[in-house]
């Protein structure tokens, strides 16, 4: 699945679980991974070569491979002087990172908190970066806290730090290491329990980006269920993403993921990608609503009213691919280039619909690809990610492009919330460092064509809708 295919079925899960009441959600590695920041095993590998602990990352490896991980980041510590640690710390997190920006995760639950009542939603994450924090200040001019040492909520927006807070600037209450880890699950008065009980006794807590594998958090959310009011529920969107297997080995594994997570007291949603959490907690506002549609059955509505008229807009969308293509090739300053749409078909593909350089005349020959982060085809790559993707296609491709840049389109369906259902590609005829390296130049050129694209689609689907309205009451005249 991927966020067009997120099910009526799945949907329903996130009803009447209290988070129509309250909503906490718990941010993992997985929000910040996406954003460029290590992973846990990238960080303790930094970690372990810079300390001298080991010399190469083969080594670290195999410590992290055979041992707890939590053990293993002893042995950094113990190579570096004690006031040397935070700064370490600090070092290894943002080692070679030259900008950074909220991921699509830090941004849905974002715009989940700021869509709302102040005092409805809460915040916490297991990660060191104030990512979420950013994602907080675009869209609100209120201040924004970083807590990472009480479970108060003080008036106006804050995010709490379970694990502490490392940003470029300083460092405060980390928790990395085994002693760290044991020293906090052994204080009676911790406030991150207090604050996980209070999470679960106001209402849902929505956990994602993390493989849980944190022994403090798995005890704070055990204590915090026992006393959770009946309804109220703990629930982990687990994405295919974060555990790094194909398909067929996730499909292996769901069973027993769906059985452990139940054992311990939490309610497991299984997703492909982290885009799509994302996508669930954008239509967390609207799953209680009498009138609510999924984004599969949203995704196959739109589907359908492009194969309705597929003649028609086969026509009309080659002819606007082919007035775009103009635009970009100034943008990109290029003398050629290929532009093409592909939707998402709500059935798990993406269909390349409409290309600038040819006129399909049946649909049922078109090219379908699979979707997400580890597809095959970077467009699918682009919708699974739900972010802007350039990269060199194969040496051994034939043809006059060298690389393909892939963006997602974002559609508005009335009275729900938007959704990436299509994805814009464009071949290139040079490699993709050239336009990584000049993005000021066309970003926004792109962007424009993205949101045209996107009110394109949503008016086909309105025009469809409103011409099978009509023939439904002729009919019946």
């Amino acid at each position: 699945m991927s966020a067009p295919d997120l099910s009526t079925e799945l949907m329903s899960q996130f009803r009447k679980t209290g988070a129509e009441k309250h909503t906490t959600f718990l941010l993992g590695a997985g929000a910040s991974t996406s954003s460029g920041l290590p992973g846990w095993d990238e960080l303790v590998t930094r970690l372990l070569i810079g300390s001298g602990a080991v010399s190469t990352g083969g080594a670290a490896e195999l410590l992290l491979d055979r041992q707890d991980p939590l053990i293993v980041v002893e042995a950094a510590k113990a190579g570096f002087l004690p006031d040397q640690w935070d700064k370490k710390i600090r070092g290894a997190l943002y080692s070679g990172v030259t900008s950074l920006s909220a991921s699509a995760l830090h941004l849905a639950v974002a715009a989940h908190a700021l869509q709302g009542d102040v005092r409805d939603t809460s915040l916490a994450t297991l990660n060191f970066d104030t990512l979420l924090e950013e994602a907080l200040r675009e869209g609100s001019r209120s201040a924004v806290l970083s807590i990472s040492n009480t479970s108060d909520r003080p008036r106006g927006y804050s995010v709490h730090h379970l694990h502490g807070v490392v940003d470029p600037a300083g460092s405060s209450d980390v928790i990395l290491t085994l002693t760290d880890f044991l020293d906090v699950l052994a204080a009676d008065d911790a406030w991150q329990r207090s604050y996980m009980r209070e999470a679960l006794s106001r209402g849902a807590v929505i956990i994602a980006g993390t493989s849980y594998r944190d022994p403090d958090v798995r005890q704070w959310l055990h204590a915090a269920g026992k006393d959770a009011p009946e309804g109220h529920a703990a629930l982990v969107l687990l994405a295919r993403q974060g555990f790094s297997v194909s398909r067929d080995e996730f499909a292996e594994m769901e069973n027993a993921l769906i059985r452990q997570w139940r054992a311990v007291g939490l309610t497991p949603i299984l997703l492909q990608d982290h885009a799509d959490a994302a996508q669930v907690i954008r239509e967390l506002r609207y799953v209680n609503r009498p009138d609510y549609v999924a984004p599969q059955a949203r995704a196959e509505q739109i589907w359908r009213a492009h194969r309705e008229r597929f003649g028609e807009l086969q026509e009309m969308y080659v002819d606007a691919l082919r007035a775009d293509s103009r635009r970009l090739r100034s943008a990109l300053d290029v003398d050629q280039l290929n532009l093409t749409l592909w939707l998402a078909n709500g059935a798990g593909t993406l269909v390349r619909w409409a290309s600038g350089d040819r006129i399909h005349l049946d649909h049922d020959g078109l090219r379908e690809i699979e979707i997400g982060f580890d597809s095959p085809w970077i467009a699918g790559q682009a919708l699974g990610a739900d972010s802007v993707l350039i990269q060199d296609l194969d040496a051994s491709h034939k043809g006059p492009w060298k690389s393909v840049l892939a963006t997602p389109v974002t559609v508005e369906y009335p009275g729900h919330p938007p959704m990436a259902v299509a994805a814009l590609t464009v071949g290139l005829p040079d490699a993709a460092h050239r336009f990584e390296s000049s993005t000021v130049m066309w970003q926004d050129e792109v962007s424009s064509l993205v949101n045209e694209w996107g009110e394109r689609i949503e008016t086909a689907l309105i025009e469809t809708n409103r011409s099978s309205i009509g023939e439904r009451e002729g009919e019946t005249a």
